[in-house]
């Protein structure tokens, strides 16, 4: 495995690390704009290293009922707080978070395999589960993420949307699965 995970404090992958003009205002991470200007350019970089690029897709479940359940006011906050927990359980400043879609994640790992993005994935997961945000519709009574994982080594002229789109089927399996999990490109029924 070529990521290499030690016991020192998470870093933040928020405002601060991205550049100015591709922050997201409710969230202060990137931009869905930002990212795919990302992950062209991260792709390209695993193209000449040879090396593998990793992405998780994090949906936030049932977001759209949790706003809707009366707790609009909180909605943004609720996107900020979770982009938070999101940059907490990245470590390198290699990593790269960004906003995908309404209630999306998106996480970009640079020269990380299939199993170190499984194990971000899962310590994604533990940190929304950590926050307890209550969820009437939420699996176990609060917010939880389902997540698509998948790693693709760049070959030839090949672009990076066969990553993506893996990464999206994964996502979905992980939603048909009842939501709250974790589904990898391999596990993909």
């Amino acid at each position: 495995m070529s990521a290499t995970f030690s016991n020192q404090p998470p870093k933040q992958t928020t405002a601060a690390a991205q550049p100015a003009g591709e922050v997201e205002g409710r969230t202060g991470v990137l931009t869905r704009d930002g990212f795919d200007e990302r992950l062209l350019r991260e792709w390209e970089r695993a193209r000449r290293a040879q090396a593998p690029l990793s992405l998780l897709l994090i949906d936030i479940d049932f977001f759209r009922a949790y706003v809707d359940s009366g707790r609009a006011p909180q909605g943004d906050d609720g996107l900020k707080k979770i982009a938070e927990a999101l940059g907490r359980a990245l470590f390198r400043p290699t990593d790269v978070l960004a906003r995908y879609g309404d209630d999306e994640f998106a996480v970009l790992l640079p020269a990380v395999h299939e199993e170190g993005a499984r194990v971000v994935a899962a310590r994604v997961r533990s940190q929304v589960h950590a926050l307890a945000m209550p969820h009437s519709g939420g699996v176990g009574g609060i917010v939880t993420v389902s997540i698509g994982v998948a790693a693709l080594t760049p070959e030839g002229e090949l672009p990076p949307q066969p990553l993506v789109a893996l990464c999206e089927r994964a996502l979905a399996q992980a939603k048909r699965l009842g939501r709250d999990n974790i589904v990898s490109q391999d596990w993909i029924a």
